[in-house]
């Protein structure tokens, strides 16, 4: 059967096979962690070098793809927008072997967060039985000033960075550390000075052995700028800072090297 091809028609394909490439591009990722350069993404694709570079340039501006050091990987609108806990998934698959390895070494409950609008978000978490007594959830949040992990975090920043992202959290919270952010920051300049490792003992814990707890953390910046969190928690006195901050460090350093 014949028909009248319009303009509009004769446009359609074209805006279809546009699509159809970003779809390939997506396509070509066989994980989340996955980085691919130029050449790769042109050979899996089919598509030309030109055309391949071009359609990369603008899914970075548009946040489909992340690029750092030539590479790319999937960003936050190709691995959905539900929140971070999505757009880390890179993260959290890099750093199940890791965390892992920390739980079995110290016995303790091992959270992993990231940083995003002056809360830690928790990524994952691990320590058997333990970990109930715990009220984080993976995919929940904590304001970032209020544990180790967040203010490792946080002592990864400049100053300045840290004011604008904080002052609602300090103004409408009330909690048992740095109650000023005169205070915080005294803290935060402590922790750039120790090796990054937050430090927080004694601390009440309902329900958790003893009722008092001492948790570490340390906090590494992945290739595309985000903030990431190891924190390790257990029941005081059974977490010795000399003993367990150097294997949370490394735990942290094979993170960042990971990813």
């Amino acid at each position: 059967m014949n028909a009248t091809v319009t303009s509009a028609e004769v446009k359609r394909p074209t805006r279809e096979s546009m699509l159809g490439r970003v779809t390939s591009i997506v396509d070509a990722y066989t994980s989340p962690n996955e980085r691919l350069n130029l050449e790769k993404l042109a050979s899996r694709t089919g598509l030309p070098r030109s055309t391949t570079h071009r359609i990369l340039v603008e899914m970075v501006e548009r946040d489909w793809l992340m690029k750092h050091d030539g590479d790319y990987r999937l960003g936050p609108r190709a691995l959905g927008t539900v929140g971070p806990e999505v757009a880390q998934a890179h993260v959290r698959i890099a750093a199940n072997d890791i965390i892992h390895e920390l739980y079995l070494r110290t016995d303790t409950v091992i959270h992993l967060g990231v940083l995003h609008g002056g809360h830690e978000y928790f990524l994952d978490k691990m320590g058997g039985p333990l970990a109930r007594v715990f009220r984080s959830r993976v995919g929940t949040k904590f304001p970032a000033h209020r544990g180790v992990g967040g203010r490792s975090m946080l002592a990864m920043l400049a100053p300045e960075e840290v004011d604008p992202m904080i002052e609602k959290n300090l103004a409408s919270t009330d909690f048992d550390g740095p109650k000023k952010l005169q205070a915080l920051h005294a803290e935060l300049a402590r922790i750039r000075t120790s090796h990054g490792i937050a430090y927080q003992a004694n601390h009440k814990i309902p329900g958790f052995g003893s009722g008092r707890g001492t948790s570490l953390g340390c906090a590494i910046r992945t290739h595309d700028g985000a903030v990431v969190s190891l924190c390790v928690a257990g029941e005081a006195g059974k977490v010795h800072l000399d003993r367990v901050a150097p294997l949370v460090r490394k735990a942290a350093d094979d993170l960042a090297a990971a990813i």
